[in-house]
């Protein structure tokens, strides 16, 4: 296993982003192992966000790793983890429609085990891709990035010399972006901009874990980062749990139908239709409980003014990371030699997950 510096913060911010690669790469390896193992069953939640880390790790340094990192890589590194999204979204489900069952009055029930038996399917299928097709295609992408990774990054006088300024760089950045996208969340009904904040949240968070062993100051904006995190992504799988509640009502409606029909046309008389009993009420009774909890959801998110605190956490972190070499350089006459630049653009990524 690859081992971090002691010091990742004043490690050059080239050297250091390509340690991390590293460290995360062998994680994902390392949950990818795991996979065979039916009986793991924390094996493939760990792999898709080991992933994930990865992924967002490898877009956050690109300008310090594009020189040994080429862009295909990463687009299929992205692909990979995107399709594992499905077995999670059908996680989400089963584990939301569980524990809202006993919820319903008893003659509302018909459709919850008629939806859990198919959704149990599909995340059957979705675990066998990810074994079958995904995992060795990862083995493939791993062995080409671990070779791309043993090549350390030429050193760039045009990027911020330490990883500490390049991370408090990168959070400024973050903050403002992140205090715009909060400020578009004016109802539950705002699912892509939720998303899109959500998204904004995990990457500033998955920045700081790697360094907040030994920068005291992340680890409360971390555990902060993270509860905003699982309240917006709990207010997006609400909204994939709604669709998906829509779809299965229209399903079962055209399901009984079609079983009425072939009664009526086969001349049966006092049988009743096989299949859920009409189960589109109970299915459409859980879409106004989930909805109430987007309200609920939705409420927490501004009563604990997340749009304003978040980001200005953020903020203050960037000013107490940044080194002081960095702070005693912006000068009146280091200004007036050399005026600051914005931003690269290619610190600002879009929203794709």
């Amino acid at each position: 296993m690859t081992k971090r510096p002691d010091n990742l913060l004043a490690a050059p911010a080239p050297r250091a982003a390509h340690r991390i690669a590293l460290s995360l790469l062998d994680a994902a390896t390392a949950a990818r192992e795991r996979l065979p193992d039916t009986g793991d069953a924390e094996a493939l939640h760990d792999f898709r966000v080991a992933m994930r880390r990865l992924r967002s790790t490898l877009r956050a340094y690109q300008p310090q790793l594009e020189a040994v990192v080429p862009a295909k890589l990463r687009r299929r590194l992205r692909d990979l983890a995107r399709a594992t999204g499905e077995a999670r979204d059908v996680e989400v489900q089963i584990s939301w429609l569980e524990r809202q069952r006993n919820e319903l009055p008893a003659a509302r029930r018909a459709g919850v085990p008629w939806l859990l038996s198919r959704l149990t399917q599909r995340r059957e299928r979705a675990y066998q891709d990810i074994r079958e097709r995904i995992a060795p295609k990862f083995d493939r992408l791993a062995r080409r990035l671990r070779r791309a990774l043993g090549s350390v990054p030429p050193p760039d006088a045009t990027l911020p010399a330490s990883l500490a300024s390049l991370i408090a760089q990168l959070l400024e950045d973050q903050g403002r972006d992140l205090e715009r996208r909060l400020g578009l969340i004016r109802s539950p009904a705002n699912h892509a901009e939720a998303h899109a904040a959500r998204i904004r949240v995990k990457r500033a968070r998955y920045l700081l874990e790697p360094v907040v062993r030994e920068a005291a100051p992340a680890a409360p904006v971390v555990r902060r980062l993270k509860q905003v995190q699982e309240l917006l992504g709990d207010l997006h799988d609400l909204q994939i749990v709604i669709a998906r509640l829509g779809d299965a009502a229209a399903e079962a409606a055209a399901e009984r139908t079609r079983r009425l029909h072939e009664l009526a046309v086969s001349g049966a008389r006092g049988m009743p239709p096989r299949g859920p009993r009409p189960a589109t009420s109970g299915l459409l009774a859980l879409v106004r409980v989930a909805r109430e909890t987007q309200e609920r959801l939705y409420r927490r998110l501004v009563s604990r003014h997340v749009a304003r605190t978040v980001p200005a956490e953020l903020a203050a972190l960037a000013a107490a990371l940044r080194p002081p070499a960095a702070v005693l350089a912006v000068t009146p006459a280091a200004r007036a030699a050399r005026p600051p630049r914005p931003l690269p653009a290619r610190y600002r990524h879009r929203a794709g997950a």
